[in-house]
């Protein structure tokens, strides 16, 4: 039946672009995961954070480029001063600031509660906006807020009750929560600019900005004899700037294209997950009852206010 085939093909064609949209969400949501145990591994063989930051912009810089390259031959219109100025702010302070003072976190505690920590930042674009635009807060996001804190607090005295160490743990949570913080607001600045310039372009360029600036940094507080690791440093360095930064990037864009922000913000809330996974297979790190009902809070708060709007990811 001609009428039949004619439908089957479609339905066919839609099933499989659901099918790929799910592979990409599910796949950038483990591999962006990934980062903290890259991370982790680096530290291992005694490689300072600035040093682990800036080897990770110079291995990401040159696909952000190209990116940047393939958007601008695109037929775009052009970009104004002001969103030029806009994207580099964006840029120091996103994917600058706010990923150093992470990397500084990761020095401190484990990687399963940084992932955990990080993962609140859009409660705290919510009271961003809750408390410079006046936005009015829900029944649903105040119970969001709770939820989430109750969360991260439970697997913090979870982690002070097995390691004992407070002063460690407090610095580790304190970056940790700058860096959640400082990106939250970077989420804030960007939503005016990403609509006029395109979500891959502002990323590519605001990216290329952040590299350049903390290899910058890096030159300007460590002499090039630091660049000089061991191999296996080198191998972890460009899988976390491939598999753990850019790709993530590109599957986050085709996944938003077959499903649309709901769907990848809720399949994101795997993310955690798969941190305490490779955490405790990869590195050793233990999974305790307290922490998966932290964990457990802590996405089902986050659930709550991300399906509501679409924030870019955390790179």
């Amino acid at each position: 039946m001609p009428g039949r085939a004619a439908d089957a093909e479609p339905t066919a064609a839609a099933t499989r672009s659901l099918s790929i949209g799910l592979a990409c969400a599910l796949g950038a949501a483990v591999f962006f995961s990934a980062k903290a145990i890259f991370i982790k591994l680096i530290y291992a063989h005694g490689v300072d954070a600035t040093t682990t930051f800036a080897l990770r912009m110079m291995v990401a810089l040159p696909f952000f480029i190209a990116m940047g390259w393939w958007c601008g031959t695109a037929g775009l219109r052009s970009i104004s001063r002001r969103d030029w100025w806009g994207m580099a702010a964006c840029g120091l302070l996103g994917f600058y600031l706010s990923s150093y003072l992470d990397f500084i976190g990761l020095s401190y505690i484990p990687a399963s509660l940084e992932r955990l920590i990080l993962f609140l930042y859009p409660t705290f674009v919510v009271l961003l906006s809750w408390g410079l635009f006046r936005t009015r807060l829900s029944a649903a996001q105040a119970l969001s807020l709770l939820l989430s804190y109750s969360g991260v607090l439970l697997c913090v005295w979870d982690n002070l009750r097995i390691e004992g160490d407070p002063s460690s743990l407090a610095l580790g949570v304190a970056f940790t929560l700058t860096s959640a913080f400082t990106y939250a607001c970077y989420v804030v600045a960007s939503a005016r600019i990403v609509p006029r310039v395109g979500s891959m372009r502002f990323t590519s360029y605001a990216s290329s900005v952040a590299c350049g600036f903390s290899i910058a940094h890096f030159f300007a507080t460590h002499d090039a004899g630091s660049l000089v690791v061991p191999d296996v440093v080198y191998a972890y360095a460009f899988g976390m700037g491939t598999v753990s930064t850019v790709l993530p990037i590109l599957l986050v864009a085709e996944a938003l294209r077959r499903l649309g922000a709901n769907q990848v913000a809720l399949i994101s809330t795997s993310g955690p997950i798969a941190t305490l996974a490779m955490a405790a297979l990869i590195l050793g790190e233990r999974i305790s009852v307290l922490q998966m009902m932290g964990a457990t809070l802590v996405i089902a708060g986050v659930m709550l206010v991300s399906l509501r709007r679409q924030t870019p990811a955390r790179q």
